[in-house]
C-alpha cells in the first residue's frame, strides 16, 4: 500500500495548471477550427485585385489610379466604427487592424449602374491580406457603400 502526501504547495501548483489548461484549450480550439468563410483573402498583385473585383461583378480599369499607405488610428471614432461595421458585414476584418499601417489601392469602376464615371473601388490591404473595401462615388449625390454589386432596379 502506497500513501501519497500532497502538500498545500503542490496542491496550489496543480490548481494553477488546471486553470491554465482550462484557459488555453478554448484559445487553441479557436485557432485550429476556422471556418472556410473566415479564410483570409490575399491579393498581392494588381491582376489578382482586379480579378477579385471582377468576381464581385465590377468592371475596373486594369491599373490602380492611386496607391496610398496610411496609418489607421489606434482607437476608432464614430466614423471609423461605422466603417468597421460595414466591413464586418462583408466578412472582412478591418476593425482588427486598429493602429496598423495599411495600403489603400483605388481602381476606376466602369460599370456602376446609371453612373457613367466618377465611381471608384477601394481595397484596403495589410500586407497582402484584404481587410476592407468599398465603392465610392465622388460626384453630386456622392456615396460610399460596400463591395457588393448593386441589385438591378
Amino acid at each position: 500500500m502506497k500513501i501519497y502526501h500532497i502538500t498545500r504547495r503542490r496542491l496550489r501548483w496543480m490548481g494553477v495548471l488546471a486553470v491554465l489548461m482550462v484557459l488555453t484549450v478554448p484559445v487553441l480550439v479557436g485557432c485550429f477550427s476556422r471556418d472556410k468563410g473566415d479564410e483570409a483573402i490575399t491579393l498581392p498583385t494588381a491582376p489578382e485585385q482586379v480579378e477579385f473585383l471582377t468576381s464581385l461583378g465590377w468592371q475596373v480599369e486594369p491599373d490602380p489610379i492611386e496607391t496610398l499607405d496610411l496609418q489607421l488610428p489606434e482607437s476608432w471614432d464614430e466614423e471609423w466604427t461605422a466603417y468597421g461595421r460595414m466591413q464586418e458585414k462583408q466578412g472582412l476584418p478591418f476593425s482588427d487592424f486598429a493602429g496598423a499601417t495599411v495600403r489603400r489601392i483605388t481602381y476606376v469602376v466602369t460599370n456602376y449602374p446609371h453612373i457613367a464615371d466618377g465611381v471608384q473601388a477601394n481595397l484596403y490591404l495589410c500586407g497582402d491580406q484584404l481587410i476592407g473595401g468599398d465603392i465610392i462615388f465622388m460626384g453630386q449625390g456622392g456615396f460610399q457603400t460596400d463591395l457588393r454589386f448593386p441589385a438591378a432596379s
